[in-house]
């Protein structure tokens, strides 16, 4: 409102009385100043950019990111690395382009005795026919730190959990073990000497339960295990290719049909291609399991938004609705035999992954996993450019 104001009264300045003149400078001026102390005082940071020349700087982008103090008050009119002291963030803001997008970058500053952590945001300005590169910063040392807190607690409930499932576990083979010790004692007490073959019937057992006992304690020191994840960038068509190979005759020997459909160009991902390929593995294995008699299993790829997405759907028995809320958590199984952790440990491997894992699930019809990957940001206009080539093409399949 008040620019069309003004450009009128420029038109018309020649014969404009003064008073009048006076009275709009003086109306855009404290609108002016009023945006002026919004922007000093926001919260933000704000560094408004053209042509590799400083326009506009605030006061909390100084006071944010380390800056040469001298300048930060008169920057108008220098350059970033005028202003700007640490060499890490500098060399990325002067990679900044005004017609990249929208990205976030999180850097760790010492300020006194703690550390903060920064968000810099980089987005296009357009006024009237000028274009700007605005670099926002935002102090996000609180939010990460109530995340943090978070984690913890999420992680220690879950090891609560599984400290109660080790215990629950362990009781029958202890007692299994305790009972034919028992057995074995009685047996001396019977002869005053045993052989091989009358022990064997008691140690046979015990050398079982002390197996299963390692078992638990494998699985379960893999699942609160820190992951060290050594992602790297690739295609996710590796990973379903090799996964395939390696499943496919076990399958098709349990009479199941293995389709598997993944669109073609689909962009690369951070992942750590043994982990996914193990928490796929985890899902094709449950999936068997509940085919006992035959079915199909499908496994398809697809990108759609920022997020690659894998989906494994079966044709096996399903599972009940009471019980889909409970599938992720240790130790949870409706199968006689298993430590139900197959399905806690894809869950962890898929949030390692910074991605999200849902089910869905019919009974006597089957049940679908839908893993969702996220997209690197670099990736993303990739993305548009390869649809852009590829419309109209249908999706590959194996």
């Amino acid at each position: 409102m008040t620019d069309r104001i003004l450009r009128k009264a420029i038109e018309k300045i020649d014969g404009m009385p003064r008073q009048e003149l006076k009275r709009i400078m003086v109306s855009q001026l404290m609108t002016s100043d009023l945006l002026q102390s919004l922007l000093e005082n926001s919260r933000e940071g704000h560094c408004v950019l053209q042509d590799g020349l400083i326009r506009y700087a605030n006061v909390s982008f100084g006071t944010m990111i380390p800056t040469n103090r001298l300048y930060l008050s008169r920057s108008e009119g220098h350059h970033l690395d005028e202003i700007v002291t640490d060499e890490q963030v500098l060399d990325y803001l002067m990679g900044l382009d005004v017609d990249d997008e929208e990205t976030s970058r999180e850097f760790s500053f010492q300020q006194g005795s703690e550390v903060r952590i920064i968000s810099i945001v980089n987005r296009r300005l357009e006024v009237q026919d000028a274009v700007y590169l605005d670099i926002v910063t935002r102090d996000v040392t609180s939010a990460r730190r109530d995340q943090a807190r978070l984690r913890r607690s999420e992680s220690l409930a879950a090891m609560t959990t599984m400290a109660a499932g080790v215990a629950h576990e362990i009781k029958n083979p202890l007692a299994a073990m305790q009972i034919h010790i028992q057995l074995l004692r009685k047996a001396f007490q019977r002869k005053s000497s045993l052989t091989l073959e009358d022990a064997e019937r008691y140690l046979g057992v015990l050398e079982e339960e002390i197996g299963h006992l390692n078992g638990i304690a494998v699985d379960f020191l893999f699942a609160v295990r820190p992951m060290n994840l050594s992602p790297s960038k690739q295609r996710i068509d590796g990973v379903i290719s090799s996964l395939e190979d390696f499943v496919r005759p076990e399958l098709e020997e349990h009479g199941i049909r293995f389709v598997v459909n993944v669109q073609p160009f689909l962009p690369q991902l951070m992942i750590d291609s043994n982990y996914l390929r193990q928490a796929l593995l985890n899902i094709v294995k449950n999936a068997m399991n509940a085919m006992e008699n035959g079915g199909r299993l499908d496994i398809d790829v697809w990108c759609e938004g920022d997020y690659v997405k894998i989906a494994v759907k079966d044709t096996g028995c399903g599972i009940d609705a009471e019980h889909l809320g409970k599938i992720f958590e240790p130790y949870f199984t409706t199968k006689a035999s298993g430590t139900g952790l197959g399905l806690t440990v894809v869950y962890k491997i898929v949030k390692e992954h910074d991605g999200d894992i849902s089910v869905e699930s019919t009974v006597g019809k089957g049940t679908t996993f839908t893993i969702s990957l996220p997209v690197p940001s670099d990736e993303r206009m990739a993305i548009e450019n390869i649809e852009e080539v590829g419309d109209g093409h249908d999706t590959g399949g194996r």
